[in-house]
């Protein structure tokens, strides 16, 4: 659904071989516990998706070129379990045969776990759970998602926050992108903007932009679709350790840092494993 929707927009709008493991044993700097050469993991990302993983202007082909809440948190989890990295940009639908073709060790590319996915493919613990969300002005007495009954609302043409609204009797201004639906609510021309929840809070968070000017509402009753890293099913052992990498972030605060970084609001609890958020 919303997880490869380009949403630039609004701007304008590890790892590889585990000794038995999962390929990509180039040497370069040496594990910082062992002193042996660090292996490198291999990350495919598609780097079109504000605010999970894109890619700087002025890109010189570096790693460091790629930016984004999800690129943090893989880059984390390499440098904990001793590797180095090396992105991979490929378009979308080429991840999952790069994953079972094991060109790649793990994928972060904003891709929503789903039980028909998890045949194919293996997913770490979720990191980020996207609902709708709606954005009205920092002053607005709009609170909860009842109080938009009858209001003016803006949204993207053709997405699940329109049909939403729609079917909870808003009156409904479509428009191409959800930087024009949120401009609209800022110039006073709707009440409020219906959003991907990422959407909404990350562009909260932008200085200059929504920060301290906006209110972001989480529409409690909109479906969740939680986001994870992927990897081959045959990879059991990189599975366990990217789970384990995480937990440690989790508990240490590191993970918070990082969402926080990015959305300004606090992380929420999360399953610690695919499994148990897909209940298989």
């Amino acid at each position: 659904m919303w997880q490869k929707k380009f949403v630039a927009g609004v701007l304008a709008l590890t790892l590889a071989v585990l000794a038995a493991g999962c390929g990509g044993a180039d040497k370069k700097a040496a594990d910082s516990k062992t002193g042996a050469p660090a292996k490198v993991l291999r990350i495919a990302t598609n780097a079109t998706y504000v605010p999970f993983e894109f890619k700087d202007k002025e890109a010189t082909g570096k790693d460091s070129d790629y930016k984004g809440v999800e690129i943090d948190m893989v880059k984390e989890v390499a440098r904990r379990l001793g590797m180095e990295t090396k992105m991979e940009n490929i378009p979308f639908n080429g991840i999952i045969p790069a994953i079972l073709s094991k060109q790649v060790d793990i994928a972060a590319t904003g891709m929503t776990m789903t039980k028909e996915r998890s045949q194919k493919v293996a997913f770490a613990a979720p990191f980020y759970e996207s609902k709708l969300a709606f954005v009205t002005k920092k002053a607005s007495p709009l609170t909860k998602v009842e109080d938009l009954k009858g209001k003016k609302v803006a949204v993207m043409v053709g997405t699940t926050g329109a049909k939403y609204g729609e079917a909870h009797g808003m009156t409904i201004k479509q428009f191409d992108n959800s930087s024009e639906a949120i401009l609209e609510m800022e110039t006073g021309n709707a009440d409020a903007a219906i959003v991907d929840k990422p959407v909404a809070e990350y562009y909260a968070a932008l200085e200059g932009k929504g920060k301290g000017k906006v209110n972001v509402v989480t529409i409690a009753d909109s479906k969740a679709e939680l986001l994870g890293f992927v990897m081959n099913k045959d990879n059991k052992e990189l599975q366990q350790k990217v789970n384990q990498a995480l937990a440690e972030m989790k508990k240490d605060g590191t993970y918070n840092k990082i969402y926080k970084k990015w959305f300004n609001v606090d992380a929420p609890n999360l399953p610690e494993s695919a499994e148990k958020a897909l209940g298989i």
